[in-house]
């Protein structure tokens, strides 16, 4: 059974951009001539490839994992025909809020001066596509123990230290003890994992059910400013803040042990992502 490459590679498209009028118009074909040729293609392999999810196409388990043999090939593909080419296109960088102000833009700022002509989009870590193209970049934060189809570069530690505000710390008569950060108000990002493992390593049970959840670093440091409770912050990220004594150190005690901050990249970057890494790092 044979699978014409325009199909393949139109099935590529759609997994990257999500839409079938977006792939449409990047091939320069009608919506349905690209509907076309995914049915055809699903009627060869016998299973659906997509399946709708809101605006967006998703792609099925089945399609997710064809999605992923394509990826590389394809990559290497459109990176020749883009280096014939030599036609420009935006760089995009999903980046956490967290690591935005404090760490990206600024190197940015040189970046831009340095290559006044290459065209940079912003946006959200959290509005990253599921397939990273060859001209994106994703900045995140990462577990010691993820894996990763992506080549990933380390910028910055991730592990967290407790600290709280200079407000908040008038509670507690010094030094403070573990037992007492125990019965504070914790604050948490995601769940409350990292206090478990933080109170374990001293040999303490934590068990209270979280109050404060924070969907990420940015909002969680925002709490602690605001003298909402105790924090396991990143200590790469706050050192302004301890410098300044906005917010106060309570143990040296670590968290979230090798937790790190990473650029990942596709195989195929494009060589203005890869003098993008470069500068940033």
């Amino acid at each position: 059974m044979s699978h014409p490459y325009n199909a393949l590679h139109t099935f590529h498209l759609v997994v990257r951009f999500q839409s079938l009028k977006t792939t449409a118009d990047f091939l320069h074909l009608t919506e349905s001539a690209i509907s076309h040729q995914i049915k055809r293609l699903e009627g060869q392999l016998g299973y659906p490839l997509f399946y709708k999810s809101g605006r967006q196409l998703k792609p099925t388990p089945e399609g997710q994992r064809l999605s992923k043999e394509l990826a590389a090939p394809f990559d290497h593909i459109d990176q020749i025909l883009s280096r014939v080419s030599d036609k420009p296109q935006p760089l995009t960088i999903y980046c956490m809020p967290s690591l935005i102000e404090p760490w990206l833009l600024p190197r940015l700022l040189a970046f831009k001066e340095k290559h006044p002509n290459h065209e940079l989009v912003i946006n959200y870590h959290s509005s990253a596509p599921d397939y990273i193209d060859e001209y994106s970049v994703c900045i995140g934060s990462h577990e010691s123990n993820d894996s990763n189809s992506y080549l990933s570069t380390k910028i910055l530690s991730g592990e967290t230290i407790p600290v709280c505000s200079p407000i908040y710390l008038t509670r507690f008569a010094f030094p403070v003890s573990s037992q007492d950060i125990l019965n504070a108000d914790l604050l948490h990002d995601h769940n409350q994992d990292s206090w478990q493992d933080w109170f374990a390593a001293q040999g303490l049970e934590f068990n209270k059910p979280p109050h404060f959840l924070y969907e990420d670093f940015h909002l969680l440091k925002m709490a602690t400013l605001a003298a909402q409770g105790i924090a396991l912050c990143p200590q790469a990220l706050i050192q302004d803040d301890l410098h300044n004594g906005t917010l106060v150190a309570l143990s040296t005690q670590k968290g979230n042990l090798g937790r790190h901050y990473a650029i990942e990249r596709n195989k195929y970057a494009h060589k203005n992502i890869i003098d993008l890494i470069q500068h940033l790092i």
